[in-house]
Protein backbone atom coordinates (compact mmCIF):
# COMPACT_ATOMS: atom_id res chain seq x y z
CA UNK A 1 0.00 0.00 0.00
CA UNK A 2 0.98 3.28 -0.98
CA UNK A 3 1.85 5.35 2.14
CA UNK A 4 0.02 8.38 0.59
CA UNK A 5 -3.09 5.82 0.01
CA UNK A 6 -3.34 5.02 3.75
CA UNK A 7 -6.19 5.53 5.83
CA UNK A 8 -7.64 5.45 9.45
CA UNK A 9 -5.42 3.21 11.34
CA UNK A 10 -2.45 3.02 9.04
CA UNK A 11 -2.17 6.51 8.10
CA UNK A 12 -1.84 6.72 12.16
CA UNK A 13 0.55 3.69 12.28
CA UNK A 14 2.74 5.46 9.27
CA UNK A 15 3.00 9.30 10.99
CA UNK A 16 3.79 7.44 14.21
CA UNK A 17 6.45 5.69 12.23
CA UNK A 18 8.00 8.45 10.63
CA UNK A 19 7.83 10.58 13.76
CA UNK A 20 9.38 8.19 15.71
CA UNK A 21 11.78 6.14 13.94
CA UNK A 22 12.57 9.03 11.34
CA UNK A 23 11.80 7.03 8.09
CA UNK A 24 8.54 4.77 7.00
CA UNK A 25 10.68 1.57 7.86
CA UNK A 26 9.65 -0.60 4.73
CA UNK A 27 10.14 -3.89 7.78
CA UNK A 28 6.38 -2.49 9.22
CA UNK A 29 5.31 -1.06 6.38
CA UNK A 30 5.59 -3.92 4.19
CA UNK A 31 3.17 -5.78 6.44
CA UNK A 32 0.50 -3.10 6.23
CA UNK A 33 -2.19 -6.12 4.21
CA UNK A 34 -2.75 -7.38 7.39
CA UNK A 35 -2.67 -4.18 9.55
CA UNK A 36 -2.54 -6.13 12.92
CA UNK A 37 0.50 -7.31 12.36
CA UNK A 38 2.38 -4.22 11.23
CA UNK A 39 1.18 -2.31 14.24
CA UNK A 40 2.33 -5.47 16.85
CA UNK A 41 5.31 -5.34 15.34
CA UNK A 42 6.16 -2.08 15.59
CA UNK A 43 4.32 -1.77 19.21
CA UNK A 44 7.54 -4.12 19.68
CA UNK A 45 10.17 -1.98 17.78
CA UNK A 46 9.05 1.05 19.24
CA UNK A 47 8.84 -0.01 22.95
CA UNK A 48 11.83 -2.19 23.28
CA UNK A 49 14.57 -0.15 20.45
CA UNK A 50 13.18 3.75 21.02
CA UNK A 51 11.15 4.19 24.17
CA UNK A 52 14.46 5.78 26.76
CA UNK A 53 15.41 3.14 29.51
CA UNK A 54 18.06 2.18 31.59
CA UNK A 55 20.09 0.63 28.60
CA UNK A 56 21.48 3.09 26.04
CA UNK A 57 20.13 3.55 22.14
CA UNK A 58 23.84 2.78 21.28
CA UNK A 59 23.74 -0.61 23.62
CA UNK A 60 20.19 -1.74 22.15
CA UNK A 61 21.60 -1.23 18.23
CA UNK A 62 24.29 -3.64 19.18
CA UNK A 63 21.97 -5.95 20.43
CA UNK A 64 19.74 -5.78 17.03
CA UNK A 65 22.89 -5.87 14.81
CA UNK A 66 24.20 -8.99 16.66
CA UNK A 67 21.19 -10.73 16.47
CA UNK A 68 20.74 -9.75 12.44
CA UNK A 69 23.94 -11.32 12.30
CA UNK A 70 23.01 -14.57 13.64
CA UNK A 71 20.20 -14.82 11.88
CA UNK A 72 21.97 -14.11 8.86
CA UNK A 73 19.93 -10.58 7.49
CA UNK A 74 21.82 -8.89 5.73
CA UNK A 75 19.36 -6.14 5.71
CA UNK A 76 18.87 -5.64 9.54
CA UNK A 77 23.04 -5.74 9.84
CA UNK A 78 23.41 -3.17 7.11
CA UNK A 79 20.43 -0.47 8.88
CA UNK A 80 21.05 -0.93 12.56
CA UNK A 81 25.01 -1.29 12.29
CA UNK A 82 24.99 1.95 10.15
CA UNK A 83 22.31 3.12 13.01
CA UNK A 84 25.11 1.90 15.45
CA UNK A 85 27.93 3.65 13.85
CA UNK A 86 26.24 7.21 14.31
CA UNK A 87 25.64 7.17 17.91
CA UNK A 88 27.48 7.19 20.73
CA UNK A 89 29.88 4.02 21.27
CA UNK A 90 27.89 1.44 23.41
CA UNK A 91 28.40 2.46 27.25
CA UNK A 92 30.07 -0.59 28.44
CA UNK A 93 31.81 -3.81 26.82
CA UNK A 94 29.42 -6.87 27.24
CA UNK A 95 28.68 -8.99 24.73
CA UNK A 96 25.09 -7.15 23.65
CA UNK A 97 23.44 -10.95 22.88
CA UNK A 98 23.97 -11.62 26.79
CA UNK A 99 20.74 -10.12 27.89
CA UNK A 100 19.93 -13.09 29.78
CA UNK A 101 22.21 -12.37 32.29
CA UNK A 102 21.97 -8.67 33.03
CA UNK A 103 20.52 -7.55 35.71
CA UNK A 104 16.46 -7.53 35.90
CA UNK A 105 15.15 -4.26 34.51
CA UNK A 106 18.32 -4.86 31.83
CA UNK A 107 17.14 -8.19 31.23
CA UNK A 108 13.58 -6.65 30.24
CA UNK A 109 14.91 -4.12 27.99
CA UNK A 110 17.51 -6.40 26.05
CA UNK A 111 15.27 -9.53 25.45
CA UNK A 112 12.83 -7.11 24.49
CA UNK A 113 15.33 -5.93 21.48
CA UNK A 114 16.02 -9.57 21.15
CA UNK A 115 13.05 -10.80 20.54
CA UNK A 116 11.60 -8.40 18.59
CA UNK A 117 14.61 -8.55 15.95
CA UNK A 118 14.30 -12.30 16.16
CA UNK A 119 10.83 -11.45 14.43
CA UNK A 120 11.98 -9.01 12.03
CA UNK A 121 14.79 -10.32 10.46
CA UNK A 122 12.55 -13.36 9.94
CA UNK A 123 10.49 -11.19 8.34
CA UNK A 124 13.01 -9.08 6.57
CA UNK A 125 14.46 -12.23 4.86
CA UNK A 126 11.02 -13.37 3.84
CA UNK A 127 9.49 -10.38 2.05
CA UNK A 128 12.73 -7.81 1.41
CA UNK A 129 16.20 -8.08 -0.66
CA UNK A 130 19.16 -8.33 1.05
CA UNK A 131 20.32 -4.66 0.99
CA UNK A 132 17.57 -1.60 2.14
CA UNK A 133 19.59 0.22 -1.01
CA UNK A 134 18.75 0.19 -4.52
CA UNK A 135 20.69 -2.73 -6.48
CA UNK A 136 21.75 0.75 -9.20
CA UNK A 137 23.07 2.50 -6.74
CA UNK A 138 27.08 2.58 -7.75
CA UNK A 139 29.51 0.93 -4.93
CA UNK A 140 31.41 4.09 -4.88
CA UNK A 141 28.44 5.67 -3.16
CA UNK A 142 26.69 2.73 -1.31
CA UNK A 143 28.94 3.71 1.71
CA UNK A 144 27.89 7.32 2.01
CA UNK A 145 24.12 6.57 1.50
CA UNK A 146 24.61 3.37 4.43
CA UNK A 147 25.75 5.87 6.75
CA UNK A 148 23.04 8.77 5.62
CA UNK A 149 20.25 6.54 6.09
CA UNK A 150 22.08 5.10 9.72
CA UNK A 151 22.28 9.12 10.95
CA UNK A 152 18.56 9.45 10.30
CA UNK A 153 17.26 6.78 11.92
CA UNK A 154 19.61 7.88 14.87
CA UNK A 155 18.89 11.24 14.75
CA UNK A 156 18.00 12.77 18.48
CA UNK A 157 14.11 13.14 18.33
CA UNK A 158 13.57 13.00 21.97
CA UNK A 159 12.41 9.70 23.82
CA UNK A 160 9.16 8.53 22.52
CA UNK A 161 6.26 8.68 24.81
CA UNK A 162 6.40 5.51 26.60
CA UNK A 163 3.51 3.02 25.28
CA UNK A 164 1.86 5.69 23.01
CA UNK A 165 1.90 2.62 20.41
CA UNK A 166 -0.18 0.51 22.19
CA UNK A 167 -3.58 2.10 20.91
CA UNK A 168 -2.51 1.12 17.72
CA UNK A 169 -3.69 -2.46 18.62
CA UNK A 170 -7.05 -3.84 19.25
CA UNK A 171 -8.26 -3.56 22.43
CA UNK A 172 -8.34 -7.44 23.18
CA UNK A 173 -4.35 -7.58 22.70
CA UNK A 174 -4.34 -4.44 24.82
CA UNK A 175 -5.97 -6.67 28.07
CA UNK A 176 -4.56 -9.70 27.14
CA UNK A 177 -3.12 -11.78 30.04
CA UNK A 178 0.76 -12.18 30.44
CA UNK A 179 2.23 -15.55 28.63
CA UNK A 180 4.38 -17.87 30.75
CA UNK A 181 7.05 -17.37 28.30
CA UNK A 182 7.54 -13.39 28.82
CA UNK A 183 8.20 -14.11 31.98
CA UNK A 184 11.48 -12.52 32.14
CA UNK A 185 9.87 -9.26 31.28
CA UNK A 186 8.33 -9.14 34.84
CA UNK A 187 11.14 -6.07 36.21
CA UNK A 188 9.71 -3.82 33.45
CA UNK A 189 5.93 -3.48 33.16
CA UNK A 190 5.50 -1.00 30.62
CA UNK A 191 7.65 -3.51 28.26
CA UNK A 192 6.25 -6.64 29.35
CA UNK A 193 3.01 -4.79 28.40
CA UNK A 194 3.77 -4.04 25.26
CA UNK A 195 5.18 -6.93 24.12
CA UNK A 196 2.12 -9.25 25.32
CA UNK A 197 0.03 -7.22 23.59
CA UNK A 198 2.40 -7.54 20.16
CA UNK A 199 2.34 -11.12 20.68
CA UNK A 200 -1.49 -11.99 21.86
CA UNK A 201 -2.40 -10.01 18.10
CA UNK A 202 0.18 -12.04 16.14
CA UNK A 203 -1.46 -14.72 17.33
CA UNK A 204 -4.95 -14.24 16.85
CA UNK A 205 -3.70 -13.54 12.98
CA UNK A 206 -1.94 -17.06 13.45
CA UNK A 207 -4.75 -18.54 14.43
CA UNK A 208 -7.43 -16.44 12.36
CA UNK A 209 -5.14 -18.03 8.97
CA UNK A 210 -3.00 -20.95 9.64
CA UNK A 211 -5.46 -24.36 10.17
CA UNK A 212 -4.77 -26.58 13.87
CA UNK A 213 -2.79 -28.59 11.79
CA UNK A 214 -0.28 -25.95 10.22
CA UNK A 215 -0.02 -24.40 13.83
CA UNK A 216 0.56 -27.60 16.00
CA UNK A 217 3.28 -28.34 13.60
CA UNK A 218 5.84 -25.79 13.77
CA UNK A 219 5.41 -25.92 17.79
CA UNK A 220 6.21 -29.60 17.45
CA UNK A 221 8.93 -29.22 15.21
CA UNK A 222 10.47 -26.37 17.68
CA UNK A 223 10.09 -28.08 20.35
CA UNK A 224 12.02 -31.22 18.82
CA UNK A 225 14.41 -29.29 16.99
CA UNK A 226 14.84 -25.46 17.76
CA UNK A 227 15.14 -22.71 15.41
CA UNK A 228 18.60 -23.18 13.92
CA UNK A 229 19.07 -24.21 10.41
CA UNK A 230 18.94 -27.26 9.12
CA UNK A 231 21.44 -27.57 6.40
CA UNK A 232 21.24 -25.68 2.66
CA UNK A 233 19.08 -28.09 1.43
CA UNK A 234 15.14 -27.57 1.95
CA UNK A 235 14.21 -31.06 1.84
CA UNK A 236 13.64 -31.23 5.98
CA UNK A 237 10.63 -28.63 5.70
CA UNK A 238 9.45 -30.70 2.57
CA UNK A 239 9.36 -33.95 4.79
CA UNK A 240 7.79 -32.30 7.65
CA UNK A 241 4.61 -31.13 5.83
CA UNK A 242 3.96 -34.91 4.47
CA UNK A 243 1.60 -35.66 7.61
CA UNK A 244 -0.21 -33.07 7.12
CA UNK A 245 -3.61 -32.60 4.23
CA UNK A 246 -2.48 -31.25 0.87
CA UNK A 247 -4.18 -28.46 0.97
CA UNK A 248 -2.49 -27.31 4.19
CA UNK A 249 1.50 -28.35 2.81
CA UNK A 250 2.32 -24.96 1.13
CA UNK A 251 1.55 -22.96 4.28
CA UNK A 252 3.24 -25.49 6.89
CA UNK A 253 6.08 -25.72 4.40
CA UNK A 254 6.47 -21.27 4.83
CA UNK A 255 5.83 -21.45 8.34
CA UNK A 256 8.63 -24.26 8.79
CA UNK A 257 11.26 -22.39 6.71
CA UNK A 258 10.35 -18.90 8.42
CA UNK A 259 10.85 -20.41 11.68
CA UNK A 260 13.90 -21.58 11.10
CA UNK A 261 15.86 -21.06 7.42
CA UNK A 262 14.10 -17.77 6.68
CA UNK A 263 16.24 -16.68 3.68
CA UNK A 264 15.79 -20.22 2.06
CA UNK A 265 12.02 -19.02 1.55
CA UNK A 266 11.98 -18.72 -2.09
CA UNK A 267 9.56 -17.21 -5.06
CA UNK A 268 8.52 -20.99 -4.96
CA UNK A 269 7.52 -21.18 -1.47
CA UNK A 270 5.11 -17.93 -1.82
CA UNK A 271 3.81 -19.26 -5.26
CA UNK A 272 2.59 -22.43 -3.98
CA UNK A 273 0.69 -20.54 -1.16
CA UNK A 274 -1.03 -18.55 -3.61
CA UNK A 275 -1.73 -21.52 -6.00
CA UNK A 276 -3.49 -22.32 -2.71
CA UNK A 277 -5.14 -19.96 -2.38
CA UNK A 278 -3.32 -17.30 0.29
CA UNK A 279 -3.74 -13.83 -0.36
CA UNK A 280 -1.01 -10.97 0.09
CA UNK A 281 -3.24 -10.63 3.55
CA UNK A 282 -3.04 -14.39 4.62
CA UNK A 283 0.86 -14.39 3.88
CA UNK A 284 1.71 -12.07 5.90
CA UNK A 285 -0.10 -13.40 9.00
CA UNK A 286 1.21 -16.67 8.51
CA UNK A 287 4.71 -15.01 7.96
CA UNK A 288 4.40 -13.31 10.77
CA UNK A 289 2.98 -15.87 13.26
CA UNK A 290 5.98 -17.91 11.87
CA UNK A 291 8.47 -15.20 12.93
CA UNK A 292 6.91 -14.33 15.91
CA UNK A 293 6.38 -18.26 17.52
CA UNK A 294 10.04 -19.31 16.60
CA UNK A 295 11.37 -15.93 18.46
CA UNK A 296 9.63 -16.22 21.65
CA UNK A 297 10.59 -20.04 21.96
CA UNK A 298 14.64 -18.96 21.03
CA UNK A 299 13.86 -16.03 24.30
CA UNK A 300 12.24 -18.62 26.15
CA UNK A 301 15.02 -21.01 25.66
CA UNK A 302 17.96 -18.53 26.58
CA UNK A 303 16.01 -17.48 29.42
CA UNK A 304 15.62 -20.97 30.71
CA UNK A 305 19.22 -22.06 30.34
CA UNK A 306 20.36 -19.35 32.33
CA UNK A 307 18.02 -19.73 34.85
CA UNK A 308 19.05 -23.26 35.29
CA UNK A 309 22.92 -21.90 35.08
CA UNK A 310 24.07 -21.35 39.16
CA UNK A 311 26.18 -18.17 39.13
CA UNK A 312 29.79 -18.41 38.59
CA UNK A 313 30.99 -18.12 42.25
CA UNK A 314 28.69 -20.94 42.53
CA UNK A 315 29.76 -23.31 40.15
CA UNK A 316 33.14 -22.64 41.50
CA UNK A 317 32.69 -23.85 44.74
CA UNK A 318 33.18 -27.55 45.78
Amino acid sequence: MSPRAARGATAALHRQLERDFGVLAPPVALLTPAPECAAATWVALRESLLVAGRTSRSTREAVATAVSRDNTCPYCVEVHGSTLGSLDPADDARDPRAWSTADPVERAELGAVTLTFEHINRLVNVFLPDSPLPDFAPAAVRGTLRRATGAVIAADRGSPVPGASLELLPEPARRAPVPDDLGWAVADPRIQQALTAAVSAIDEAGARTLPDTVRGLLHRHLAEHGTGPAGVSRSWARTAVRDLPVADRPLGHLTLLTARASYQVGDDTVAACREAGADDAALVRAVSWAAMTAARHTVRTASARTSRTPPENERNQP
